[in-house]
């Protein structure tokens, strides 16, 4: 699937590192440029399998958390409800009532394949997060390539993969061009958003998986 193939981007080593490597396992990848062994490993996610799903979500909203603290301690972007409005025209996945995710009418297949389509849908937004982010690039790079990850672990438990719904190409090259026509402000306002629709996504996933 072209969404999830391997996209370059630096650094390099680490991208390579994860993405490389996913066919029985996900180790974890070495050192970056001069980064001290501490820094390196707060930055590594945990050593993954399909069945540990819980705990590599657990790594992404942790990272997750740390942007949204620097977004809120350098910009200002914390909790606005007036941003409602804007996060309307980003068109963020959300999980509802009828995909199966919730304990009331729990369906495991049905709940799957909704959390892989809706974290495909993602993607085009977490580009953009990694294009933009003026801040620990580190993070936001582990945010968008471990995303990737838990894709690839989705995908290896879904029975149905002809279910799972791939982002029209027209439509994410659409909304690719609005986003970078953005100005400064709208731009982090867009981050801000994008990074707590993706927590609150994946809190929902991870009391799904907990059920599982």
């Amino acid at each position: 699937m072209n969404s999830l193939s391997a996209s370059a981007f630096s650094p390099v080593a680490f991208s390579l590192g994860l993405l490389l490597v996913m066919a029985t396992a996900f180790p974890t990848p070495g050192p970056v440029g001069g980064e001290s062994q501490a820094d390196a490993t707060s930055n590594r996610p945990p050593l993954t399998s399909p069945d540990k799903m819980e705990e590599f979500i657990k790594y992404i909203l942790g990272k997750i958390s740390a942007l949204r603290k620097e977004m809120c301690d350098k910009y200002n972007k914390c909790e606005d409800s007036k941003e409602a409005l804007a996060e309307n025209n980003l068109h963020l996945p959300k999980l509802a009532e009828k995909d199966g995710c919730f304990q009331s009418g729990f369906n495991q297949e049905t709940c799957l394949t909704r959390i892989t389509t809706g974290l495909l849908e993602f993607q085009i937004h977490l580009k953009y997060i990694q294009a933009n982010y003026e801040g620990n690039k580190e993070n936001a790079n582990s945010v968008y390539i471990s995303t990737k990850l838990l894709l690839q672990m989705l995908m290896r438990k879904v029975k149905s993969q002809d279910e799972v719904t791939t982002p029209d190409p027209t439509t994410d090259t659409s909304l690719q061009a609005i986003l970078k026509a953005q100005d400064k402000w709208l731009k982090h306002t867009t981050i801000h958003l994008i990074l707590r629709s993706l927590e609150d996504f994946l809190q929902f996933s991870l009391r799904a998986v907990r059920i599982m």
